[in-house]
C-alpha cells in the first residue's frame, strides 16, 4: 500500500508536468506506429478490353493549291509595261508585264553577227582557197627564201672577218711576247730584290720591339699598341715572302700584277716602320729606355724607313717602264679586241637573221601547203563546232529577251500585282495568280510519325470553319528531305480530297489525321501497362482475384492512337493490368 500512495503522491505533485509530457508523447507514439507499419499498395488498373484499335498521325492542315503561283522574272530590271490588274481573268501564255530590253536586244544583235561570222567561216572552208591567194603565198614563200639567203651570205662574210681578227690578234700577241721578253724576264729579280729591302726593314722593327730597354719602356708605356703593330708586322712579312717565292711573271699582265701587289706590300710596311718611329718616338723615358737610346733607335728606323722609300721608287720606275714599253702595244691590243668583238658580234646577228628567216620561210611554206590542200575534216568540224556555239550564244540572247516578258503558265485570275511601270522589280513575287486546279491539304508531320506515312493512305481534316464536317483526305505526296517549322525539323506531307470541294478557301487550316493502321477485334491494354522486368522481357502485370500481382510475358503489336497498344499474346479480354502502383 505504500508503494501505490508513494505513487499517487509523485503524480499529485507532478501532475502538470505529466500532463505535458503526455500530451506530447502519445502523438509521437501515434506516429512512430504509423511509420513503422507496413503501407498497403495502391492500384491503378483497367481490363484488357477487345475491340478495334486505330492508329492515326494528327497535325495542323492547311488548304493549298498546285495552281496557287507566285511570278516572278527571272531576272531583275526596270518595268516598262504592266498589262494586267488584280481580278482579271487570263490565259496560258498571256503577257502579263515587261521590261525594258535595250540591252539585251543589241546582245541578239551581236550574236546574229557571230553567227554570219562563223558560217562564212565554215563556207570558206568548204569551198577552199582562191588562186590569188595561193598566188600571195607563193610570193611571200619567194621573198623568205632571198632573205634566208641573203643571212647566210652575212654569216660567211662575218666568219671570215672573225677568223681574220683572231689571227691579227694572235699575231699581235706574240710581237708583245718577243718585244717585252727581256723586260719581262728581270721583273722577277727587280721585285725580289725590292721586296727584300721592305723585309729586312720589317724584321728590324721586330728586332727593336725584343730589346730589353724597349721592351722596359712598353710594360710601362701599359698600351697594345704594339701588340697589333707586331702583328701587322708579321702579316706584311708573310705577304712579301709569296711574294719572292713567285717572282717569275710569264707575261705581261702577270708581271704588272706581280709589280702592282708588291708596291702594295712595301708600301704597307712602309707605313708600318712609320708606326714604329710615332711608338718609339712617345715611348716614355725608364731607368733602362733612356733618351740616348730613344735617339739610338729612330736614327735606326730612320734608315729602315729610307730604304723603303727607295725600294717603293724602284718599283714605281720598273712598272712604269714596262707600262711605257707596253703603251704602244696596248692600244694596237685593244683595237685588235675590238675588231674580234665586233666580227663576233656580227657572226651571232647572222646566226640570229639565219634561225629567223628559217622559221618564218617554214611558216610561209606551211602557209602555202595550206592553201593548196583541201580543207581537213578536223577544220571543217571546228568551224561547224564554232558555228553551233555562236547560234548557241543567239538562243542564250532570245531566251535573255523572253526573260524580260512575263507571261501566264495557265488559266486563271490574277490575284496581286506587284508592279509599277519605271520601278525595279521586286524580290519576291511580281504577280500573283490563282489557277482552276482542285484544292489540296497540306499539313508537317514529325520525323518519328512519318515513317508511319505511306502512298495513298485515307485521312480527314475539320477544318475551322466548317466545325463537324470531315472532308475525306487521300496521301498523295511525301517530302524525302525535312523542313525547318520553328527551328524543329518535319515532313510535308499532301493529301488529295476524294470529292471536289468548291466552297474551301486558299489558307484554311484545321485538325487533320491520316489513318496509318488499324487492327479489327484486337486484345488491346493501355501503353503505360507495359513494362520491361529486370531480365528484359516485355511483361504485364496482372492483379488476380486474390489480390495478388502476377507478371506476365507478352507480345505487342500496333500502337494505337488512344494510347492502347494491341496484345497479340500473353493476356486476354477481361484480365485487370496494373497501369500504376501508387
Amino acid at each position: 500500500m505504500s508503494y501505490i500512495s508513494s505513487i499517487v503522491a509523485f503524480i499529485r505533485r507532478h501532475k502538470w508536468k505529466l500532463l505535458i509530457a503526455a500530451i506530447i508523447l502519445i502523438p509521437l507514439g501515434l506516429i512512430v506506429s504509423y511509420a513503422v507499419s507496413p503501407t498497403q499498395p495502391v492500384y491503378v488498373t483497367e481490363e484488357a478490353r477487345k475491340g478495334d484499335l486505330k492508329q492515326a498521325v494528327e497535325a495542323v492542315g492547311t488548304v493549298i493549291s498546285d495552281n496557287d503561283l507566285k511570278l516572278q522574272f527571272p531576272q531583275s530590271g526596270i518595268v516598262s509595261g504592266v498589262f494586267i490588274k488584280e481580278g482579271d481573268k487570263v490565259k496560258a501564255g498571256q503577257r502579263l508585264a515587261t521590261l525594258r530590253s535595250g540591252n539585251v536586244a543589241a546582245d541578239i544583235a551581236s550574236a546574229q553577227g557571230r553567227v554570219m561570222a562563223a558560217q562564212a567561216t565554215l563556207d570558206a572552208l568548204q569551198q577552199g582557197s582562191r588562186p590569188e591567194d595561193i598566188a600571195i603565198s607563193e610570193a611571200d614563200v619567194q621573198n623568205k627564201q632571198s632573205s634566208l639567203a641573203a643571212a647566210k651570205a652575212s654569216l660567211q662574210n662575218a666568219e671570215e672577218t672573225l677568223k681574220s681578227s683572231k689571227l691579227n690578234l694572235d699575231a699581235l700577241e706574240q710581237e708583245i711576247s718577243v718585244s717585252l721578253a727581256g723586260t719581262i724576264s728581270n721583273i722577277g729579280s727587280a721585285t725580289v730584290q725590292q721586296a727584300t729591302k721592305a723585309d729586312i726593314a720589317l724584321s728590324s722593327m721586330q728586332d727593336i720591339f725584343t730589346k730589353n730597354d724597349v721592351a722596359d719602356a712598353l710594360i710601362k708605356y701599359g698600351s697594345t699598341d704594339a701588340d697589333l703593330l707586331r702583328n701587322a708586322m708579321q702579316s706584311t712579312t708573310q705577304t712579301l715572302r709569296t711574294l719572292q717565292a713567285s717572282a717569275s711573271p710569264a707575261d705581261y699582265d702577270a708581271a704588272i700584277s706581280l709589280l702592282d701587289r708588291t708596291r702594295t706590300a712595301i708600301q704597307t710596311a712602309s707605313t708600318q716602320v712609320d708606326q714604329v718611329y710615332a711608338l718609339i718616338s712617345r715611348l716614355p723615358v725608364t731607368t733602362y729606355f733612356t733618351e740616348s737610346a730613344r735617339s739610338t733607335y729612330k736614327d735606326l728606323i730612320s734608315a729602315e724607313r729610307t730604304s723603303t722609300q727607295a725600294a717603293l721608287s724602284s718599283i714605281d720606275a720598273t712598272s712604269k717602264s714596262l707600262r711605257d714599253a707596253a703603251a704602244n702595244f696596248t692600244t694596237r691590243m685593244a683595237q685588235e679586241r675590238s675588231s674580234l668583238t665586233a666580227a663576233q658580234g656580227a657572226k651571232d646577228r647572222a646566226l640570229a637573221d639565219i634561225a629567223t628567216y628559217q622559221a618564218a620561210l617554214q611558216i610561209a611554206q606551211a602557209q602555202l601547203q595550206l592553201k593548196k590542200a583541201p580543207a581537213r575534216q578536223t577544220d571543217i568540224n571546228s568551224a561547224v563546232a564554232s558555228l553551233q556555239q555562236a547560234r548557241a550564244s543567239l538562243a542564250a540572247a532570245s531566251a535573255n529577251f523572253q526573260n524580260t516578258v512575263l507571261t501566264s503558265p495557265i488559266n486563271g485570275t490574277v490575284t496581286k500585282v506587284n508592279l509599277k511601270v519605271g520601278e525595279i522589280t521586286p524580290v519576291g513575287a511580281a504577280v500573283t495568280m490563282l489557277g482552276s486546279s482542285p484544292y489540296r491539304i497540306e499539313m508537317y508531320v514529325s520525323e518519328i510519325d512519318v515513317p508511319k506515312v505511306q502512298l495513298s493512305q485515307s485521312g480527314s481534316v475539320e477544318l475551322d470553319a466548317f466545325r463537324g464536317t470531315d472532308f475525306k483526305l487521300r496521301v498523295s505526296e511525301i517530302d524525302t528531305a525535312p523542313t525547318d517549322q520553328s527551328g524543329v525539323n518535319k515532313y510535308r506531307v499532301r493529301l488529295d480530297f476524294v470529292y471536289p470541294h468548291d466552297e474551301l478557301k486558299i489558307g484554311m487550316t484545321g485538325d487533320a489525321e491520316i489513318e496509318t493502321g488499324i487492327r479489327k477485334d484486337v486484345v488491346s491494354v493501355p501503353l503505360r501497362s507495359v513494362i520491361k522486368s529486370a531480365s528484359g522481357q516485355t511483361i504485364v502485370r496482372v492483379l488476380t482475384d486474390a489480390q495478388t500481382v502476377e507478371e506476365k510475358a507478352v507480345a505487342t503489336g500496333m500502337e494505337g492512337t488512344d494510347g492502347n497498344v494491341e496484345i497479340v499474346s500473353g493476356i486476354k479480354e477481361g484480365d485487370t493490368v496494373i497501369v500504376l502502383i501508387q
